[in-house]
Formats: C-alpha cells, structure tokens, sequence
C-alpha cells in the first residue's frame, strides 16, 4: 500500500465520519449538519465525478468513497428538505424551489469546470474550493446557531481528518494521477487547515460552556 492510497484511505474515512455525524445530528436536532451551500457543491461534485471516476480510473480507492459520500449526502439532503423550512421565513413551496434550483445550478457549474478543465483537475480544485467554503459556512453556522445545534466536535475534527490528507497528497507529495504537485492546493489546504482548527476550538469551547451551565 502506497502513502498516497494511505492519505485517500484516511481522507475517505474522515468524511464519511463527518457525513454519518452530519445525519446523526440532523436526526437528532431536527435541523441538517451541513450548511446547504456547501452541501450542494457536496452533492452535486459526487453525483458528477462518481460515475466519469470509475469509467476514467475503474475500481480505484476514490471511486468506492465517492459513490459512498453521495450515498450519505442524499440522506444529509433529507434532512436538509425536512428540518430545513422552519429555520427560514419563507414559504415551503419557495424553500423547496430554490433549493432545487440551486442544485441544478451547482451541476452546471460542475459540467462546466469538468468540461474546462478535465476530470482530475476538475474534480481536484473543485473539491478543494468547495472545502474552504464549507469551512468558513461552518464558522459562520456556529455564529447563527445559540447552541450546538446540528454541530459537534465529532464532525468538527472528522470534518478537519478529511481534509489534511489531500492537501498533503496533492499539495506536499504529489500525486501521478493528479498531475504532480499542485501548489495552489497547498496554500488553500493551508487555510482550510486554520479555518478546521479555528471550527475545533469554537466547538469546544462552547461545549465546555454549555456544560458548565447545566
């Protein structure tokens, strides 16, 4: 076993531990564990590459944990659709219809950026923006949320082992089928990593303030 299948393996298991954290914390909230936004581009960039990774790569490590993570992501979009409503003041009929309409526009984006660029680059910038931006959706939904609502330091953490070992592949190490070493992967792995470490200490330290107040 090579270290990159090594940092995949790990990368793919940290997600699929943000993913069933995500669903578990959804059901039990009744309230979605991901930000929609990110959640979208998520889902979208799995439903895309799923299918082109196996027919481009076969039966590689990342195809099994991309069909995978859309498995778990239909399930995080449920809770999305069912507990979404009541935290927005619009109607269910327009919740519903800007929801699907911004999926679809998150595939076309999808199409369009593999189209641009091919698969591998495609699925390797597309998926590491869509990390800083869910990052920082993270943040920004532990400042919106009086509690832990739909968070927790599982994900947190799970969320931030899921990360690291991309941009260590991609960015450190180089990958062959990834076209070597890409430094921009790097940099914004970097930030990811502050943005993941800051999500961690924010959690945690709220939950050692509720903890305090019971």
């Amino acid at each position: 076993m090579t270290t990159n299948t090594i940092l995949l393996s790990i990368c793919g298991l940290g997600w699929i531990m943000t993913y069933i954290e995500a669903l578990r914390l959804g059901h039990r909230d009744k309230s979605y564990g991901i930000p929609f936004i990110a959640l979208g581009l998520n889902f979208t960039w799995e439903l895309y590459y799923t299918l082109p990774g196996y027919f481009e790569f076969g039966t590689h490590v990342s195809t099994y944990f991309n069909a995978f993570w859309l498995l778990l992501d239909c399930g995080i979009l449920y809770t999305y659709f069912t507990y979404g409503p009541k935290e927005v003041t619009t109607s269910k009929r327009t919740f519903y219809l800007q929801a699907i309409l911004y999926l679809i526009g998150c595939l076309i984006l999808q199409h369009f950026v593999f189209q641009w660029v091919g698969i591998v680059l495609g699925a390797l910038y597309m998926g590491f923006l869509q990390c800083i931006l869910m990052s920082i959706l993270f943040i920004r939904m532990y400042y919106r949320r009086p509690g832990l609502q739909g968070q927790s330091l599982i994900l947190a953490i799970a969320k931030f082992i899921g990360t690291l070992p991309l941009t260590i592949m991609f960015g450190i190490l180089g990958s062959k089928t990834g076209g070597g070493v890409h430094e921009p992967v790097l940099y914004i792995g970097s930030v990811i990593f502050i943005l993941d470490v800051t999500y961690i200490y924010l959690v945690a330290k709220r939950m050692m303030r509720l903890k305090e107040a019971r």
